[in-house]
């Protein structure tokens, strides 16, 4: 009886911290050089303090991201290429992005980025998300 109940709780707990595999497929790399960085956040701290963060080389038009633990929970993904490797997101005018970026679910902000609900997926097992590269366009 104790060892049933033992394993019992072991496959609770294992359930209660299972960990799942992210892939985040990126096409639109139009310049197969510098990096591609990929940040993704939960909703209480979207786009501020990313809870995985990754970044691969850009050496083709279409690159993967894969985070091998990642714990169930909604998530959203931001990302941007690195055209120049300086290692940040270039601006000009007004802040707007002059390198390309994405998010999760493609989703886009009329004047800034768009809202975590418009980003958000779901992790609850292994998951493939794809995001498509664009640049940011002055309002006309």
């Amino acid at each position: 009886m104790k060892q049933t109940f033992l394993l019992l709780m072991l496959l609770a707990a294992s359930t209660l911290n299972a960990q799942h595999k992210l892939t985040i497929v990126v096409d639109g790399v139009e310049q197969t050089s510098g990096t591609v960085y990929a940040a993704v956040y939960d909703a209480e701290n979207f786009l501020k303090k990313p809870a995985y963060r990754m970044l691969v080389k850009a050496d083709k038009e279409e690159v993967s991201i894969v985070l091998d633990s990642v714990a169930p929970g909604n998530y959203a993904v931001s990302l941007f290429h690195d055209e120049n490797d300086n290692g940040k997101l270039d601006t000009g005018a007004f802040g707007i992005p002059t390198e390309k970026t994405g998010f999760s679910n493609n989703a886009k902000g009329a004047y800034g980025p768009p809202k975590f609900d418009d980003c958000q997926f779901t992790v609850d097992d292994d998951t493939v998300i794809y995001i498509t590269l664009t640049s940011y366009k002055m309002p006309q």
